[in-house]
């Protein structure tokens, strides 16, 4: 085997271990910092859930999260079910770190400036929020980075197997998360910077994963018909459609106008810049400059993409109105941990050489240089090369570290049991037969957690009656009418554990008594 061969073996080999260590401290660092129970977020209880009893969510589906979720609940089983929820999504975030080291690597930086930007990517502070609790965001990043390494890898001369691998991922994606629907303009510019390589047969393989992953939607049809928890019901391809295209959602995107986009929601992306990368902007701006004057062709190609992927994310993030617009920025990082990448593996080689160079430069013209010098001066040159070196590797080491501990305090949620404690308070209270009511998603989804996801419901005879208004309430207890008549009598306890509700009972002339810490029984005046 040619020697050059049997180097870039063992060269991969190296980037296999440094992968892996990293994607270990991820996980470690996630699971530290990991959310104990239920808790953070409605849509959150909702996963940690939903996997178990089945059912459907809101849009735009998910049918890949669901049914990995079922997968990783029914094979994991330590811990209670909220925890081992919150942890496929650490797992998930661990398991992107690895690959987009291996991206970075495919891509030109060095060693360590390829694991100082994974890193920092992994201690970022949105996706390690993410990380931490069930959310779908961490798996999404994990196909978009594992799709982009493999095309990037087709691209820079492999077989023809990484292509069919990238599209095959890119394809099941759709059935996690529509965001992926904006990586379709960079992935078709890398087929297009490939074409000379491209077989009809791709085509072919391309539209059977096509198929497939629509087929995925087939899941929440099943989950219809047998799910205990049924969001938004789809009985056929129109609801299908409907679920996909946004549903509800859709009255929330591109309802802005330009003076509101200019005054109101840029900012946003301001802002998210500002928290998730600081004074790292110094090294992405010199990092995009590199890659525009010195990168090779992949590397200036699969920016491209990832540019593109990233700037529609945050079109679309600027477009929404929701609360956590954040999130819909999280597919703009991939670009800058990219270009930090590549600017760290600069700036790193001229602190490099300045130490080396800055070793030779004390002495005047002349001057006699020390014995030891005279006697190896290979040997001293190599030391200060050394020096040099592991110089931008400290400097490289810290910025990961400093990301970690500046974001630790926002991003971990160990140790959050007050919504838990909050909601297990007011099951307690309520004992057997009686009926818990809500007046917002979040507490609703919290207490379907405990009913539907642990049982509790049936065990005990609960039943929740959500989202409901103070005149519903009280026509239930004057004339027995309402959401509430069809599950409970006039003798049924009613329970809230939400201190808005329990304020605008009581001001509607209801009999409000507190039971427990933030729990109050609700009767008739």
């Amino acid at each position: 085997m040619p020697a050059t061969v049997v180097a870039a073996e063992r060269t991969d080999g190296r980037d296999r271990l440094i992968a892996l260590a990293l994607g270990l401290a991820a996980l470690a660092v996630y699971v530290r910092s990991l959310l104990p129970g239920v808790g953070y977020s409605g849509d959150a209880a909702k996963w940690q859930f939903l996997g178990e009893v089945g059912g459907t969510p809101h849009p735009t589906g998910y049918p890949l999260y669901l049914l990995v979720n079922r997968a990783w609940v029914t094979v994991v089983a330590v811990g209670d079910l909220a925890w081992r929820v919150n942890l496929l999504s650490a797992v998930c975030g661990a398991a992107t770190v690895p690959v987009l080291y291996l991206l970075l690597r495919r891509l030109g930086p060095g060693r360590p400036a390829a694991a100082a930007a994974a890193a920092t990517f992994a201690l970022g502070l949105t996706f390690w929020s993410q990380a931490v609790v069930a959310e779908v965001y961490t798996l999404h990043l994990l196909l978009m980075t594992a799709v982009t390494l493999c095309l990037a890898r087709w691209l820079g001369g492999a077989s023809e197997r990484w292509l069919l691998a990238g599209l095959a991922l890119f394809f099941l994606s759709f059935g996690h998360h529509l965001g992926t629907v904006l990586a379709l303009p960079g992935v078709a510019w890398l087929l297009w910077r490939g074409r000379a390589r491209l077989r009809p047969a791709v085509a072919a393989w391309a539209a059977l994963f096509a198929v497939l992953a629509a087929a995925q939607y087939a899941y929440l049809l099943r989950m219809t018909a047998v799910g205990a928890y049924v969001e938004q019901p789809v009985h056929g391809l129109g609801d299908v459609v409907e679920m996909v295209t946004g549903g509800r959602f859709r009255r929330q995107m591109f309802t802005f106008g330009p003076t509101e986009l200019v005054r109101d929601r840029l900012p946003l992306l301001g802002r998210f810049l500002r928290r998730d990368l600081g004074v790292l902007a110094v090294p992405v701006a010199y990092g995009a400059v590199r890659v525009v004057r010195s990168g090779s062709d992949v590397a200036r190609a699969v920016t491209v993409h990832l540019g593109l992927l990233g700037g529609l994310a945050a079109v679309h993030a600027l477009n929404f109105d929701v609360a956590d617009v954040e999130v819909f920025f999280l597919p703009t990082v991939l670009v800058l941990a990219v270009l930090l990448a590549v600017g760290l593996d600069g700036l790193a080689g001229r602190m490099a050489a300045r130490v080396d160079v800055g070793g030779q430069g004390h002495r005047r013209d002349g001057d006699r240089p020390p014995p030891d010098e005279r006697a190896t001066p290979r040997r001293v040159a190599d030391r200060r090369a050394a020096v040099g070196r592991w110089a931008a590797a400290a400097g490289l080491a810290l910025v990961p570290l400093v990301t970690g501990l500046v974001n630790y305090r926002d991003a971990s949620q160990r140790g959050n049991r007050a919504d838990a404690e909050r909601i297990e308070r007011a099951i307690a209270a309520a004992g057997t037969g009686a009926v818990l009511i809500t007046d917002n998603y979040v507490d609703s989804e919290y207490f379907w957690y405990y009913l539907l996801g642990e049982g509790l419901g049936a065990e005990r005879d609960l039943t929740l009656v959500h989202m409901v208004s103070p005149r519903e309430v009280v026509a239930f207890f004057e004339r027995g009418r309402g959401p509430m008549a069809t599950v409970a009598t006039a003798d049924t306890p009613v329970y809230t554990a939400t201190p808005h509700q329990a304020r605008q009972l009581a001001d509607a002339g209801l009999a409000v008594t507190p039971v427990a810490e933030d729990v109050w029984r609700v009767a008739p005046p």
